[in-house]
């Protein structure tokens, strides 16, 4: 008498099934399952958490770094507006405008603004007079533009500072 398992040969059973057991002579088939051990799967899981727990990290210092340079950028274009406007100062014999740049400013960094979340940038601006040769007499002045400005992460308030100088000459 056949068996309905038995009817259909498969790998696992076909030894049994070529047999052509009859009912007093039955041939025992035990059928294993191919599966992954309670451990395995654990360690599997653990690896894939690490791998997007790293992915993700990634990309928040992805993000972080990007708004810092966005912040860096805005207080570089602040300090090149303060050269700019010392290079149009007018120098001459009888006048100096360089001596009428007003050394203390502040304003808002070029960043995109929602609501109260505007940055405040402060410019210092030192002009020094230098002299390059005494024979015959040439004197420069070094403006230099010092612009601090704050970077707010996990609330923490970090103060970072762009410098730029420049050297004019009469004309």
């Amino acid at each position: 008498m056949r068996t309905r398992n038995a009817s259909r040969p498969t790998v696992l059973n076909a030894a049994a099934v070529s047999k052509k057991c009859t009912g007093e002579n039955r041939a025992v088939v035990k059928v294993s399952i191919a599966a992954f051990t309670l451990a395995e799967v654990v360690v599997c899981v653990a690896i894939v958490a690490l791998l997007f727990g790293g992915i993700v990290t990634g990309y928040i210092q992805g993000a972080y770094r990007a708004e810092w340079a966005g912040y860096n950028l805005a207080a570089q274009a602040l300090a090149m507006q303060q050269i700019e406007q010392a290079k149009s100062a007018k120098w001459d014999n009888n006048v100096n405008e360089f001596t009428n740049l007003l050394t203390l400013t502040w304003a808002t960094l070029d960043l995109p603004i929602n609501g109260t979340n505007m940055v405040y940038a402060t410019n210092y601006v030192t002009v020094t007079p230098n002299q390059i040769s005494s024979t015959p007499d040439v004197f420069v002045q070094m403006v230099k533009v010092d612009t601090v400005w704050p970077y707010i992460r996990k609330g923490i308030t970090l103060y970072y500072t762009n410098t730029v100088a420049d050297y004019y000459a009469k004309d």
